[in-house]
């Protein structure tokens, strides 16, 4: 299909003259034709086309036997480099380094570099500082040991994930893992970040809520139908500083089964088991265990082995009660996440809420217990507050919770009979690939052959295709007949030609010089501009598509461009008239200067183009498209008799120039596709005040008077400007967010309105911006009124839960439309603000919104907010 869409593309762009794309993107001899277009990276067949990733590990324990450190060293090739794990958001992919889950290890610390990056400050098209590791980075992490483990086989699995790109541009995703070897002893500084405190008790008593039970008493059977869960808690009342022992039990059916607990969501291939407490109650859980063993059985080599139960399974976990907790009724509210499999497939993570009401009063406490309530619930929440109420081991891997395992006919491995959920791996992990066949390549002689063709064809442009014959029966009558002499008349005829094309190859290389000075290359990058640096520059990208549309419109009959009028008399025109090779060299020139307004619109994209290639490739580019027009000349005059050949002027050209036109379009359309989103309106509507000011300029010859075409001009230049300006200035969305915005999607809308009611019962105020993509005021208030740093640095400051809810499916009668009707509206945008420890009121704000309202807003709103004591340190 790639190589299918690479002959249309290259048969299309020969058409318009706008192959020279192509010849921009080949990098010396290399021919890497895709080189530093995203996806496409490497196709080409070109030099260093692969960061060379090489990674190792190794490990060393303390004396002590209680902690130790890992040691990971990442290489990669000359000109590449890895970023920091610290690398800032907005710019390539931090490199991220995790521990495969091991049992050995019971925490890890954060990884630290033997040597500072080297820094690239930001310029226009990435807004953010660079951190950058070339050739050899090593990183080191500190971890935690149980007591009784060997240190020499500890089964210490690396993970590396991130992005490698080099000096020229050219950019891939990196994975690499690696199976440490133990180092041997050697005294670790203890990281006392990773060693478990004892919880503090609260300052405060913790205070009773009114909780009403949403789900049902008794058994609950998971969406799936392949599993039922039930529950328990004993005892129902309590006295302060006591426990309470809640039971979940998971009873799959038939051959399914389910997954071992793990405290977060960090599994790769399969969803483990998450219980957490929720928001609502702030009190601290334990550790779950079970009796139930635990089987492993490992299906794909290289990733971890799988963990599951047989059979049912029950979970058993403490929750503390606060010793100052005052007397009353408390909700007792968790999240169950578990996903169940067979030997051949694998249902949909799924989720529960389990509920309780347990009654804290003085005295002994009583033993009787009290069956959970359940309603359904995602998997992702039990995850999300798992990682919130736990100290992950490791960091936690990506969610998925709506990407189902695949399922798949494989027969089961031997051994212990598990699941087989890996045919896929999980997110943010993948198999390794090796690619059979050969991608295409285009090499230097192809770009030329093109750019030989494109010459080719301006011999069909009006201004030209009358000349050709004419100049060629000339230089017979003057050679009397004679071949020979024919012959050399149209070879100077046509070095006359290349000639104004290495001409305009010197200007062309002379201004990609100019320019450069004005383009920062990145430090340790090669000498010059690569292609990558120029197509991912926002101004150079809209300097093209300036240059392709208006040149475009000028095919159209838009507007003419001019021929230089010095061309047409005077000595020039005497000089030209005079015969002999200096007189044929001299027509080579002036015919080519003379066809401008017909071949001007195809070379200027041509010229645009170049200006980003070395000084070699737009010499031979240029060259050959001069050799491709004087062509006719030197076929014909080795035999003048094929004359009689050449298509016969008329309404043909005009008709061929102007649908070359729309093939420029077209090329316009390629480059808008190239640009950010946030350009491509702001482009656009620059492009309606081109067509405006073009028009104008046609306009201009149809004038009498030299004022009124003067002023025409002005005007012309006027308009474009004045439209560029204020689509610029105006019309740009806003740039790198400057809140740190918790966004809820389609998936998270269920809980979308729990959630905000939490928080506000937990004191935080909470500010929810609703909007859309289909909802332009939405958009003004976000990047005018809403995320702006005056806004954001008083959320900071105040400690502001923000919200982006994006509704752009607008399902009907979804969570969200049901939330905004319950606010008293129907539509956006709004702006909800829900004053922290209120329940249940709210601040709404709709319709065009300034800075100011908003800050008055959340001022009044944070004013009125009381403050909630905390219950543990582990509340959210």
């Amino acid at each position: 299909m790639i190589s299918l869409m690479t002959r249309f593309a290259s048969f299309t762009l020969i058409l318009a003259l706008c192959f020279l794309p192509t010849a921009a993107t080949a990098q010396g001899l290399n021919g890497d034709l895709f080189q530093g277009l995203q996806g496409f990276d490497g196709l080409g067949g070109g030099g260093d086309s692969d960061p060379g990733l090489n990674v190792t590990a190794s490990y060393v324990v303390d004396p002590s036997r209680t902690h130790g450190q890992v040691s990971v060293t990442a290489t990669v090739g000359n000109g590449w480099c890895l970023y920091s794990t610290t690398q800032p958001k907005g710019g390539p992919l931090p490199t991220e380094l995790k521990i495969a889950d091991a049992p050995a290890i019971t925490a890890v610390g954060t990884f630290t570099p033997d040597h500072k990056p080297k820094i690239v400050p930001p310029d226009e098209i990435i807004t953010v500082p660079q951190e950058k590791f070339y050739n050899t980075v090593t990183w080191t992490a500190p971890f935690l040991l149980p007591a009784d483990i060997n240190p020499e086989t500890l089964n210490l699995k690396v993970l590396l994930k991130g992005q490698s790109c080099h000096d020229r541009g050219t950019c891939f995703p990196v994975r690499g893992e690696a199976v440490a070897k133990f180092a041997g002893m050697k005294e670790v500084p203890l990281d006392k970040s990773l060693v478990a405190e004892e919880p503090e008790k609260p300052q405060t008593a913790t205070t009773p809520t009114d909780y009403k039970i949403q789900g049902k008493p008794g058994d609950f059977k998971s969406a799936s139908g392949h599993v039922v869960i039930s529950g328990s808690f004993t005892p129902t009342k309590v006295a302060p500083g006591d426990q309470v022992t809640v039971n979940l039990t998971v009873k799959p059916s038939g051959a399914y089964h389910v997954y071992a607990y793990s405290p977060t969501d960090a599994t790769i291939g399969y969803k483990s088991t998450q219980i957490a407490l929720a928001e609502a109650t702030g009190w601290l859980a334990m550790q779950p265990t079970t009796d139930n063993p635990i089987h492993e059985k490992e299906l794909t080599p290289g990733f971890d082995p799988i963990r599951y139960h047989e059979g049912d399974t029950t979970w058993k976990f403490k929750v503390q009660v606060p010793i100052d907790a005052k007397p009353g009724k408390y909700p007792l509210v968790g999240y169950l996440g578990f996903q169940t499999c067979t030997d051949s497939t694998c249902d949909r993570p799924e989720g529960v809420m389990f509920e309780g009401i347990v009654e804290v009063g003085p005295g002994a406490a009583f033993t009787e217990s009290a069956p959970l309530a359940f309603s359904k619930a995602t998997y992702s929440k039990a995850a999300e507050r798992a990682k919130i109420t736990h100290a992950p081991v490791q960091e936690a891997a990506e969610d998925q919770a709506n990407t189902p395992p695949a399922g798949g006919n494989a027969p089961p491995a031997p051994g212990d009979q598990a699941a087989a959920p890996l045919a896929v791996p999980a997110e943010g992990h993948s198999f390794e690939w090796k690619v059979l066949n050969q991608p295409e390549s285009s090499s230097l002689g192809w770009i030329l052959m093109l750019s030989f063709v494109g010459g080719a064809i301006l011999n069909l442009m009006p201004c030209v295709l009358p000349v050709v014959g004419l100049k060629i029966l000339s230089f017979v009558n003057q050679a009397g007949k004679h071949r020979g002499q024919v012959f050399m008349l149209n070879l100077v005829y046509s070095a006359g030609v290349i000639s104004v094309f290495l001409f305009l190859a010197v200007l062309s290389t002379s201004l990609g010089t100019i320019m450069g000075l004005f383009v920062k290359s990145e430090p340790g990058a090669a000498d010059g501009l690569a292609w990558g640096q120029w197509s991912g520059n926002v101004w150079y990208i809209l300097g093209m598509i300036v240059l392709v549309y208006t040149m475009g419109l000028s095919m159209l009959g838009v507007w003419e461009l001019s021929m230089p009028s010095f061309l047409g008399s005077g000595s020039v025109a005497q000089a030209a008239n005079k015969s002999g090779y200096g007189s044929a060299f001299f027509k080579g020139i002036v015919t080519t200067l003379l066809s401008t307004p017909c071949s001007g619109p195809f070379l200027g994209p041509i010229f645009g183009y170049t200006l980003s290639e070395s000084a070699y490739i737009t010499f031979l580019v240029f060259g050959f498209i001069g050799l491709g027009m004087s062509s006719p000349y030197l076929i014909i005059g080795i035999n003048p008799r094929l004359i009689a050949f050449l298509p016969k002027p008329g309404n043909w050209m005009v008709a061929f120039k102007q649908a070359m036109g729309f093939v420029m379009m077209l090329t316009v359309v390629y480059l808008l596709y190239t640009m950010e989103d946030k350009w491509v309106v702001p482009t656009l509507t620059l492009l309606v005040g081109l067509a405006a000011g073009c028009w104008m300029l046609g306009q201009v010859h149809t004038l009498e008077h030299q004022s009124s075409k003067l002023a025409t001009t002005i005007g012309a230049f006027a308009v474009s400007i004045f439209v560029g300006l204020f689509a610029f200035n105006y019309l740009v969305e806003g740039g790198a967010e400057t809140i740190a915005w918790d966004k809820y999607t389609p998936t998270r809308f269920a809980d979308l309105e729990a959630d905000v009611r939490a928080r506000q019962s937990a004191g935080e105020t909470v500010m929810v911006d609703f909007t859309a993509d289909w909802c332009p005021t939405c958009k003004l208030n976000y990047y005018r009124a809403i995320n702006t740093d005056k806004v954001a640095a008083y959320v900071e400051a105040n400690g502001i839960s923000p919200v982006l809810v994006d509704w752009t499916t607008n399902d009907s009668n979804d969570p969200v439309q049901q939330f905004i009707n319950k606010l008293g509206f129907n539509s956006i945008p709004l702006l909800a603000i829900f004053p922290g420890g209120r329940p249940g009121e709210v601040y709404v704000l709709s319709d065009l919104l300034d800075e100011t309202t908003v800050i008055d807003s959340l001022n009044t709103a944070q004013g009125t907010a009381q403050a909630v004591p905390k219950q543990t340190a582990l509340n959210k």
